[in-house]
């Protein structure tokens, strides 16, 4: 089935790519991973790895203008879920995350999402170097 989409014809996506999705679909579906912060009396969940180009090119961006405790804020903000998977905060909520709340304990919680894909990749890895 050949489609119109503006100026370029397709028949289907690129079959490359559509198995580039497919892995990134797959190492994106890890799991989650959690960890009760009792200063916040909650739980933080997150879904292990997988972050894409574009929300790591604005933690990176972040980082390269020297804002480390705003990248890790923006990190919170992504990957923070509650135990139904939803957002644990939203972006509007940035601000009071900077301002009004522990950055010992922010800084715990992202620490713990690091390990947690550091530690997936370390369990997975291929003995062999394949």
């Amino acid at each position: 089935m050949t489609k119109r989409k503006g100026t370029q014809m397709t028949t289907g996506m690129n079959p490359v790519l559509s198995k580039a999705k497919t892995h990134f679909a797959e190492i994106s579906n890890k799991g989650m991973d959690s960890m009760h912060v009792p200063e916040w009396d909650t739980t933080v969940y997150w879904k292990i790895g997988g972050l894409n180009f574009a929300s790591q090119s604005k933690i990176i961006e972040l980082q390269q203008k020297g804002q480390s405790a705003e990248a890790l804020i923006e990190m919170l903000i992504m990957r923070a879920l509650q135990q139904d998977g939803k957002k644990m905060f939203r972006p509007m909520e940035k601000a009071i995350l900077m301002k009004d709340v522990d950055p010992n304990v922010i800084l715990q919680i992202v620490t713990a999402m690091g390990e947690s894909d550091k530690n997936f990749e370390a369990e997975h890895e291929d003995p062999v170097g394949n």
